[in-house]
C-alpha cells in the first residue's frame, strides 16, 4: 500500500494545484531521491544545493537577508520531520551537529520513502520543475550485478523459496557478519530495498521482501 500523501510540514497558501501547495519535506524528499539517497548518504548541504536548484526551492529555502544563499538549517528541520512523521520514517539521518570528534552528517532514503516519492513522481517533478539534464544519481546496471551474482540470489531464483539457504548467505548480501548486531543486518537490508524500489528492480524488490520473511531471525 503506498503510503499516505501528507508530510508534516508547512506549505504556503494559494489555489488548489498550484506548485505552492507541495510541503517543504515533500521539496527535500524528493532532492534526495534525485542524489541517489536510497542508494548512498548524502550530505545535508548536498541536499540543501539541490533544493536550491529549483525556482519553488529559491523560494522556500533561502536566507532572508542574503536570499543568494541556501538555508541549510530549514533543509535539516525538512529532514527531521521527515525522519519522525506520526509514526513513520522517510528517512534517516542526521546533520553534523556533533563534537568535533563526532561531525558526521549524511542522510539515505528509506524503503517507506522511496514508496512515497515513486507514487507522487510525476507530481513532483512537475511542480518542482527538475532543472533540465539532471540525471538520477544510482548506478542501476551496477547494483542489479551486485545482486543478482550473489549466492543468496541465485539460490532463490533457482527454487523460489530460501530452503537449505544458511544465514551467513543472506547476511553476505548485505556485507554484514553473521553476528552482526541486527541494528545494523536490518539498517543494510532497507539500504538495498530502498535501492531496489528507485530503480524499479521488481524482481529484485520480490526477492529481499522474501528474504525478510525467511530470515527472521536477523530482524527481531
Amino acid at each position: 500500500m503506498p503510503p499516505k500523501r501528507k508530510l508534516a510540514s508547512t506549505r504556503a497558501s494559494s489555489s488548489p494545484g498550484a506548485p505552492q501547495q507541495l510541503f517543504n519535506s515533500e521539496i527535500v524528499l524528493y532532492a534526495l531521491y534525485l542524489l541517489g539517497g536510497a542508494e548512498r548518504t548524502v550530505h545535508t548541504e548536498d541536499i540543501a544545493a539541490q533544493v536550491f536548484r529549483y525556482p519553488l526551492g529559491r523560494q522556500r529555502f533561502r536566507w532572508s537577508r542574503y536570499p543568494q544563499y541556501p538555508d541549510k538549517e530549514r533543509v535539516a528541520k525538512a529532514l527531521r520531520r521527515l525522519k519522525a512523521t506520526a509514526g513513520r520514517s522517510f528517512v534517516q539521518g542526521r546533520e553534523n551537529v556533533g563534537a568535533k570528534n563526532d561531525r558526521r552528517d549524511g542522510w539515505v532514503l528509506t524503503p517507506e520513502g522511496v514508496d512515497f516519492v515513486k507514487a507522487a513522481e510525476r507530481r513532483l517533478a512537475e511542480a518542482i520543475r527538475t532543472a533540465s539534464g539532471f540525471r538520477l544519481s544510482y548506478d542501476a546496471d551496477a547494483f542489479r550485478r551486485r545482486v543478482t551474482s550473489s549466492p543468496c540470489f541465485r539460490a532463490y531464483r533457482r527454487r523460489r523459496s530460501f530452503q537449505g539457504t544458511p544465514d551467513h548467505v543472506f547476511s553476505d548480501l548485505l556485507y554484514c557478519l553473521p553476528d552482526s548486531p541486527n541494528t545494523k543486518v536490518r539498517a543494510a537490508y532497507e539500504k538495498l530495498l530502498a535501492t531496489a524500489k528507485a530503480i524499479n528492480a521488481a524482481d529484485i524488490v520480490e526477492f529481499l521482501e522474501a528474504a525478510k520473511e525467511n530470515f527472521k531471525s536477523f530482524f527481531e
